[in-house]
């Protein structure tokens, strides 16, 4: 019925949007059920965006970039199984419906989900080959472009990047310039033009989904806790640490 099943297009409708729509209504029911407040994890579908927005009052929601950026069948066209992860990416419709409720306040939270598969692992046939992307460089740069592009402002980026984890997650001391605050914040150039490459990533993956795609904007600095970690797409300090989250203090 599906065709050729080691054809990854088919990742998609294997893992079909009933199926997603079904899953994030039984976690709802159940947190319902318990009057406990759930997360609700990289939405792909215009249905449980739907559903979502109607039940805010106790689930949060939380977005992927490679969901607002990259779109099927194309993308499984392009990049075959490095396209694969899951939730699928899907067609244009869905994208539409995931920039509607993100401008509209139904998203809390924009993250990256980096899973930094290996060339190598990634190039098995499927549907052997796993599911995820390499996204946390490459996070900064595709949603400034879409920001220059007129898909969301600068301010709602930010609320989705840093004031969304620290309030839904609580985190200590995070999420906010402000005293009493880790001084943790990126220095971006909104105008700079670049292209990214997998030539550039500094995870164990050594590629990116995004290679070769023009971007207007990009990070110049990081800074963690006061101290600058990277420069000029170059890291110049050791690993972090563990963020605290305020339940465990």
């Amino acid at each position: 019925m599906l065709g050729d099943k080691k054809d990854v297009a088919l990742h998609c409708k294997w893992r079909s949007p009933e199926s997603c729509l079904s899953a994030t209504k039984r976690v709802v029911n159940i947190a319902k059920k318990y009057s406990r407040r759930v997360h609700i994890l990289h939405i792909t579908t215009a249905e449980e965006m739907e559903f979502l927005k109607n039940n805010k009052d106790i689930a949060s929601v939380e977005l992927l970039a490679n969901h607002l950026t990259l779109h099927a069948p194309e993308c499984y066209e392009k990049l075959g199984t490095h396209a694969q992860q899951n939730p699928p990416i899907r067609e244009l419709h869905h994208q539409h419906a995931l920039w509607e409720a993100l401008n509209n306040g139904v998203v809390d939270i924009l993250a990256s989900d980096h899973a930094p598969h290996t060339l190598e692992e990634k190039a098995q046939v499927y549907p052997n080959s796993p599911s995820g992307t390499p996204g946390v460089q490459t996070l900064v740069p595709i949603m400034l472009n879409h920001v220059n592009n007129g898909k969301l402002s600068l301010q709602k980026l930010v609320d989705l990047w840093s004031h969304g984890p620290e309030r839904i997650h609580k985190i200590h001391n995070k999420g906010r310039i402000a005293k009493g605050y880790d001084a943790d914040f990126t220095i971006v150039d909104l105008k700079k033009p670049n292209t990214i490459s997998n030539s550039q990533q500094k995870s164990k993956a050594g590629w990116t989904p995004f290679d070769g795609m023009d971007v207007v904007g990009w990070p110049v600095a990081t800074i963690i806790r006061g101290h600058q970690v990277m420069r000029e797409d170059e890291l110049i300090s050791p690993i972090g640490q563990p963020v605290k989250f305020i339940e465990t203090l």
